[in-house]
């Protein structure tokens, strides 16, 4: 498995991918088509920029349009290989943004939410899968808006995020999220299911063996406009 793991970063160094993390969407995009060309793209915890290589290129030719935005509290600097004028890095902590601010940036709203979002593991199993379980609850609810609740109780408002409507993901769109597994997953994952037609959970095979981490993927946001409060 350690050759395996050694093959993938030298993988990432060949492509010329800022991290191995690339390796990681590629393979569930193959599985899943979770990007499409000309999708709206929104990146969170984007640093240091291999979702935003990755996404890019499956956006297609530059005559398909469509846009890939990144947001990280930590400054993110474009790679040079595999972005080109349609990649978007900003320096933000999303729990402060509202839905205004991601209103400004992609009008229309998005086909793809990302969330690879991820505190600084502190050695406690259960204290980091709890963490990383409320960047999960907070990336949901940027997509799909706070009315869904997955933080369990109300809304998130005491960490700052204000989200009018629906969220900022489209009707049939898709929405990836990392966890680190542990208590409160499971749930996570039943309350996402009524919002989209299939859930699944995935772990490529790029990622760590010591690692704990899971993706959840919502595929085909369900949006009936006329069951929704204003």
């Amino acid at each position: 498995m350690a050759k395996w793991q050694d093959h993938v970063g030298l993988l990432a160094k060949a492509h010329k991918y800022v991290a191995r993390s690339a390796f990681k969407l590629l393979q569930i995009q193959k599985r899943s088509q979770l990007i499409h060309p000309g999708d709206w793209v929104l990146d969170l915890g984007c640093s240091p920029g291999a979702w935003l290589q990755v996404a890019c290129q499956l956006l297609g030719p530059l005559h398909c349009g469509g846009s890939v935005i990144g947001i990280d509290i930590k400054d993110t600097a474009l790679p040079l290989v595999g972005c080109d004028d349609r990649v978007m890095a900003i320096k933000e902590d999303v729990r402060t943004m509202s839905h205004d601010d991601f209103q400004y940036l992609c009008p229309g709203g998005f086909h793809v939410v990302l969330s690879d979002m991820c505190h600084n593991t502190t050695g406690n199993a259960m204290l980091d899968a709890a963490r990383s379980l409320q960047l999960g609850q907070l990336a949901a609810e940027v997509a799909l808006g706070e009315q869904q609740s997955f933080s369990g109780g109300g809304s998130s408002a005491d960490d700052g995020i204000s989200l009018e409507h629906h969220g900022v993901l489209q009707e049939n769109g898709n929405l990836l999220i990392k966890l680190l597994q542990g208590s409160g997953s499971q749930e996570f994952a039943k309350q996402l299911r009524p919002q989209f037609r299939k859930v699944l959970w995935m772990r490529p095979e790029a990622s760590r063996r010591a690692s704990r981490e899971m993706y959840v993927l919502g595929l085909g946001r369900r949006y009936a406009c006329s069951t929704q409060p204003a």
